[in-house]
């Protein structure tokens, strides 16, 4: 037997005692490539499990297609817990070059992005994996906490369509990932100029809720 055969069986023994039945029920498909069942399970689990089971795909490596589905569906809902079960920025670029997620044809070699935050510092915000090609999203990250945590915050950043490693519009957020912070990054705007932007984002967010 493989070490990912190994692996794999012994996650398996460990999650058969600690699922529930209505979780159980999709894992060994998963595991076993089916996709559907991939997608299923990321539903199923509870968000304390997501992380750690999408860490165990790629440790068992899992067929792509199936991985793919579990990890963009656990990343779109739950990256805090993929961030913690992986637990180093190294180990999180490797099961993102797994996966290998398609580019959208229609990104141009060189992406411009923005990233919102509140209370971080400009390095600090720098080093976070989600940007986006939406402006108004940014602005709305960054205004939407800021009267908790004050300094709310833009970036813009120009990237290598190579250097994203994933996109995706799941959330209507154009969010694109990246594992490694982009080498220089500029505030892009001022406080004023973000509020407008988040106010004119969150009327469009209740219309879309409106008309859903």
């Amino acid at each position: 037997m493989s070490a990912e055969g190994l692996y794999k069986a012994l996650t398996l023994q460990r999650l058969s005692e600690i699922c529930a039945p209505h979780e159980w029920e999709h894992v060994e498909a998963a595991f076993d490539g089916d996709a559907d069942a991939a997608d299923a399970l990321s539903v199923a689990l509870s968000n304390s499990k997501r992380g750690d089971v999408a860490v165990a795909m790629w440790r068992a490596k899992v067929e792509r297609e199936a991985f793919r589905a579990y990890f963009e569906s656990v990343w779109v809902h739950d990256h805090r817990h993929v961030i913690a079960a992986a637990e180093s920025r190294r180990t999180l670029g490797h099961m993102f070059r797994y996966a290998a997620f398609p580019m959208p044809a229609e990104l141009p070699d060189v992406v411009t992005l923005w990233r919102g935050s509140s209370w971080l510092t400009i390095a600090e915000a720098k080093k976070g994996y989600s940007w986006t090609t939406d402006r108004s999203t940014a602005c709305w990250f960054a205004v939407r906490f800021a009267q908790a945590n004050g300094r709310p915050l833009v970036l813009r950043a120009d990237v290598a369509k190579s250097d994203i490693a994933l996109f995706t519009n799941d959330r209507s957020e154009s969010e694109a990932v990246l594992i490694r912070p982009p080498a220089a990054a500029v505030v892009d705007g001022n406080v004023s100029d973000w509020t407008a932007a988040f106010h004119l984002k969150e009327a469009s967010i209740r219309q879309n809720a409106l008309t859903a």
